[in-house]
């Protein structure tokens, strides 16, 4: 963690909170503190995800693209502290790739196991994930928890009757109440809990209104009042700050001192804001004398020239064959039949176990009993692994298809800000900016462009 807040600090981030599964390893995506994390980037709680190392954040390449996928809908990037690649420069193109079929791939894979969940959600039954506010589960039914359950209801009473948000989060604060996960209370949580329905007792999966998913805590009528208050108060989306996305944080370097750039705004005497890189050593006590650099004619520059120099015909071929090499050491058969291999020994381990337990002594049984609850959950996680394999193996991969793949960046349009995003995330490594010209390292074995700068830097 000391190096994570290391780095933030070098780079003029605010760490806003911390995500730890301790002694729980990266190779199991259900880690609580990990799903919370997935669970509240949708609220736009944060831009970055910081992590030491990239393998600390999921438990394989396959789990990887589809939780950035699932940040990147969110407007959220992961960052490594440790290094600037995952493994191999064609392993990031693959993950790449990968991240853009992340949909089907997920729709491949759940579709059994969202029908059984659906099946389960329409008796009625908790289907697991993040328990809301001021419930606990019994016998699979949501019901009320005696000790946060009356605070619930009241945010809704107090809510209803006209108060402020910002004074309810600080009689809270004040009492020492915190948001599920141990945070302070935001504006986020708080409306999460404001427009969730499972209050009345409703839930929904897939578009169905689940009727007695959970023992209502606030009655429809209070519901309905809250509702109208949040649409009230709520500001029109014209009215918010435009949010500003510097496509090139966690990648951009000063050539002078060999320290990264951040992202910053400043308003002219005219009223004018504009967005530029500046080098984080730039303030006192450092003085790196690197100018500011525009952060428009920057970016474009990096993805004109990674069109040119990456996503020409002969790259274009070399990329392919190296990123298929690379899906098929990831997603083969052998993986498929180490895991198999696996699973077999676990099973087998929790036979002799319950073999044992008729013989053993009952001052051990506890013991057992431990041993085989652990060997469950491994049994479950790799029997996930193994259904994740599957699914990306008989898929497979052909140069031609990632070939057209590629291609298709070469169509796209250099004023759309998610196709330069897609550009520099995907093909480039880093960058390094110095007055006179700059140093753009690729994704590519022995990719490296020097240019000549077009363009002044600022003062």
């Amino acid at each position: 963690m000391r190096d994570n807040y290391a780095w933030a600090k070098r780079k003029e981030i605010l760490v806003i909170g911390e995500y730890i599964d301790r002694a729980i390893s990266g190779t199991k995506d259900k880690r609580p503190k990990f799903q919370r994390l997935i669970s509240d980037a949708s609220t736009r709680k944060f831009q970055l995800v910081i992590v030491w190392k990239l393998d600390r954040f999921a438990r394989n390449r396959y789990d990887s693209a589809i939780y950035k996928a699932k940040l990147k809908k969110y407007g959220v990037k992961v960052v490594s502290v440790m290094e600037n690649i995952t493994d191999s420069p064609e392993g990031i193109i693959s993950e790449g790739l990968l991240e853009s079929m992340a949909e089907y791939y997920s729709a491949n894979l759940s579709e059994n196991t969202k029908r059984g969940k659906r099946e389960t959600a329409l008796k009625g039954h908790w289907n697991g994930g993040h328990l809301p506010y001021g419930y606990k589960v019994e016998k699979g039914k949501l019901v009320p928890d005696e000790k946060t359950a009356p605070i619930v209801r009241y945010l809704f009473e107090q809510y209803a009757s006209g108060r402020a948000k910002a004074d309810l989060i600080r009689e809270m604060e004040s009492k020492g109440i915190k948001s599920p996960n141990g945070n302070l209370l935001t504006y986020g949580s708080f409306n999460s809990v404001l427009r969730n329905p499972v209050y009345i007792g409703k839930g929904t999966f897939k578009g169905d209104i689940v009727e007695g998913m959970a023992v209502p805590l606030v009655d429809e009528e209070t519901f309905k009042k809250v509702q109208a208050q949040i649409k009230l108060r709520s500001r029109a989306p014209a009215a918010r700050k435009a949010k500003v996305e510097y496509l090139l944080s966690g990648k951009l370097y000063c050539g002078t001192c060999g320290e990264a750039m951040v992202g910053v705004s400043g308003t002219s005497k005219s009223k004018m804001i504009y967005h530029y890189y500046r080098c984080s050593h730039r303030k006192h006590p450092y003085r790196c004398p690197k100018k500011n650099e525009k952060k428009e004619d920057l970016e474009q520059f990096v993805v004109n020239k990674t069109l040119e120099y990456i996503l020409e015909p002969d790259q274009i071929e070399y990329i392919s064959e190296r990123v298929v090499r690379e899906y098929k050491k990831n997603f083969s058969e052998v993986q498929i039949h180490e895991l198999e291999s696996r699973l077999k020994k676990i099973e087998g381990e929790l036979d002799r176990l319950v073999d044992t337990l008729s013989d053993a002594p009952k001052s051990v049984h506890g013991r057992i009993y431990a041993h085989i609850e652990n060997l469950e959950v491994q049994r479950a996680d790799t029997q996930e692994d193994l259904s994740k394999m599957k699914v990306a193996a008989g898929i497979g991969l052909s140069k031609e298809e990632v070939s057209a793949w590629l291609y298709k960046f070469t169509t796209g349009d250099i004023n759309d800000d998610k196709f330069c995003h897609n550009i520099i995330d995907t093909f480039i490594n880093s960058v390094y900016v110095y007055d006179d010209h700059i140093v753009i390292f690729y994704n590519i074995r022995s990719g490296m462009n020097v240019e000549k700068k077009r363009w002044p830097s600022l003062i």
